[in-house]
């Protein structure tokens, strides 16, 4: 009788302790929380500046400054070809952490077009994203949209 009293106690503590445990929510790990800042998108505005006096011929050069979902600065290099009034660029940035390459497709009578992100090494490999631009002058660029995988 001893022996079955034990048990039933043993079992009972078992399953109140259980209960209470199951109450505790867990902590994130790191590789969870990493995770889902990689899924959540975030808000950037990047803005190139270009130096009239570094292009040459139809590829230009400039500083780049990254807003937002990331802070960076840097130097941007960007190969341009006309087709009938669509512009279509490749935006490469370079900064400390890597590099983005960027395709941009704009409106020559309008100024505005959509640019999306084609690859990224170093702290930007899995970035992903795209918005839209505007073109205030011949020199420059202003890019908002959004960006994950940081």
């Amino acid at each position: 009788m001893k022996r079955s009293i034990i048990s039933l106690s043993i079992i009972a503590t078992c399953i109140m302790v259980s209960s209470f445990l199951s109450g505790f929510k867990t902590i994130p790990t790191a590789s969870t929380l990493n995770s889902l800042t990689k899924d959540r998108a975030g808000s950037v505005t990047i803005v190139g500046l270009g130096n009239p006096l570094l292009t040459q011929g139809s590829t230009y050069y400039g500083t780049v400054t990254a807003t937002g979902a990331f802070q960076a600065s840097g130097f941007f290099e960007m190969p341009t070809e006309v087709h009938g009034m669509a512009l279509h660029c490749t935006f490469l940035l370079t900064f400390p952490k890597g590099t983005i390459t960027i395709r941009m497709n704009c409106n020559m009578q309008t100024f505005n077009g959509v640019w999306k992100i084609l690859d990224g090494t170093g702290a930007y490999r899995n970035l992903k994203g795209g918005g839209s631009l505007i073109m205030p002058n011949d020199n420059d660029e202003i890019l908002n949209g959004t960006v994950r995988g940081m």
